[in-house]
Order: C-alpha cells, then structure tokens, then sequence
C-alpha cells in the first residue's frame, strides 16, 4: 500500500509548543518532511529563530515518520546510519556531535548498482559497515569499540549517498537532519566479509573514484575511533533511549574519504582495499 502524503508546505517549527500537542505535531510535521521527498520539493531552510532545534523532539519526528514508513509504504528497517562521525563532516554541516538515522530495505541496494537521481540527493559517502552478530542489550551499557567488534558478524564496503529536501542542506541543523531520517538518501553495501583479522580496518588506504578519476582519498580512522568506535556511539545513543542494536542489524559508520557531490551520470567507484569495492551508476533525473 502507498502512502497518501499532501503537497508539502512551508512550516515553521516552533520549540515551545505544550506536550499535549506533540503526537498531533509529531506526525504532522513527518508528513511534511516525507512529502518533499516524495514530490522532490526542496525543503527551504528556515531563519534560525524558526527553525527545530531541539534534538529529543527531532528524533520524535523521525520515529513518527519511521511509523508511517513502515505502516503505508511496508518499509523494514535494517539497521542505522551514523552522520557526523567525523570532525571535517561535523564542521561541514556546523554541528557538535554525530547523530543517528535509519537504514531501510527500501533504501538499500547491493553493489553494483545503480541509483536513480531524485533531485534530493547530495554527496557520496564511502563508509566502512557492520552486521551485527548478537542483541546488544542496552542495560549492559555503556559500550566500547572491542565488545563491538565482539558482536560483530561481518563487515563490508559500503556508499551512502546524503539526500535531503532541505535546502541549503549543510545548513539545516543537526536538529532539522535528525527530523528527516538523518539525511539519509540511499545505501549501496559490498559483499560481507566474515574473518576481518588480517585487515587492517584503521589505516588501509580507501579511494573514491568519479568517472574513473579518483577524486577522494581516506582511511578507516578518520571516523571517531574507526568503524567499531562509532558503533560503539551508536550503541550508547541508542541505549539512552532504552533501545539496543539486534543481531543482523547493519550499521554504516560514516564517511572516510571527503565527501564528492551527487550527479546525474556518474560512474562511481569506492575502493577499499582487501575489503572489497562498491560499484555504482547515477541515473538521470
């Protein structure tokens, strides 16, 4: 069943609004975000003083719009996407800390592949993954990256390509990202790789390629404490909100190379060594 979402609209969001009005607001205010990235309306930034700033309330949003996903369009959630986990993208985007959002079978592809461009999409991002191998129960918080690679099943190459209506989107605010699913625009995973001991996930050399002109360089430990860090931050986030990770659940940790902007008609490779390599086309519009 499709979901039925109205023209989007511009609204400004208020912080003070009474708790008797959230769920009415909550779901209201994620249609509106889900409405500009079905009709592929930007999402125009709004001044400061109008925009959502309040994280706790961002995320409400996003698990408003979570329910929608999964009751009108029967989208399942796999896993999460970690944003800002490194000090060039928390600058980019003029934020303190990272923040999480929501990976979706519908959203996901498997390398190659090829992505339509939907007008929303914004950078590549080539990002070391996990597959979680056990249930993390948050009461055994707080987590580090060594019992993370402890739960870990396997570990691959991955691309997420950032889409977001809002528009500048590097401007938008964590709090305003964290509402639209974290800015999460798609995900493309390589294959698995079960026995990771004999790669060296912090320091291997990962390059993204354009039209077969590499363009971007990095390594694993630019993102905070490597891949199994950031997961580690996940797992505390999430276990705040009293929730844990759940064995198969993916986790991409953020991007290791600068980030290179979306186009119609690119051929896009990241290599990642002895991890493997993500193939991917960019369709038109």
């Amino acid at each position: 069943m499709r979901a039925r979402f109205s023209k989007p609209r511009r609204v400004a969001w208020r912080n003070d609004h009474p708790m008797t009005d959230l769920p009415r607001d909550l779901d209201g205010h994620a249609r509106q975000l889900l409405d500009h990235r079905r009709h592929g309306t930007p999402n125009p930034v709004l001044p400061e003083g109008e925009r959502l700033s309040d994280l706790a309330l961002a995320y409400a949003i996003q698990d408003a719009g979570d329910a929608i996903l999964r009751a009108s369009m029967g989208w399942k959630v796999i896993g999460y996407k970690i944003a800002g986990t490194n000090p060039a993208a928390r600058a980019h985007l003029r934020i303190e800390a990272p923040f999480f959002g929501r990976l979706y079978d519908a959203m996901t592809s498997l390398s190659p592949a090829t992505v339509a461009h939907s007008g929303w999409l914004r950078v590549h991002e080539p990002e070391i993954a996990l597959e979680i191998g056990r249930d993390l129960d948050p009461a055994e918080a707080p987590f580090d990256a060594a019992r993370i690679e402890a739960a870990t099943y396997a570990v691959m190459p991955a691309i997420e390509i950032i889409g977001t209506p809002f528009t500048p989107w590097a401007q938008a605010g964590a709090a305003n990202l964290v509402a639209d699913n974290a800015a999460h625009g798609h995900w493309i995973r390589g294959a698995p790789l079960r026995d990771w001991s004999g790669l060296d996930l912090m320091d291997s050399a990962v390059s993204l390629s354009i039209n077969g002109e590499v363009r971007a360089t990095g390594k694993g430990r630019n993102v905070d404490g490597g891949a199994f860090g950031a997961a580690a931050w996940l797992a505390n986030a999430l276990a705040e909100r009293g929730r844990g990770l759940k064995r198969g659940d993916y986790i991409t940790t953020g991007s290791v190379t600068p980030t290179i902007p979306v186009e119609p008609g690119q051929r896009v490779l990241a290599d990642f060594g002895p991890l493997g390599a993500i193939d991917l086309r960019v369709g038109a519009r």
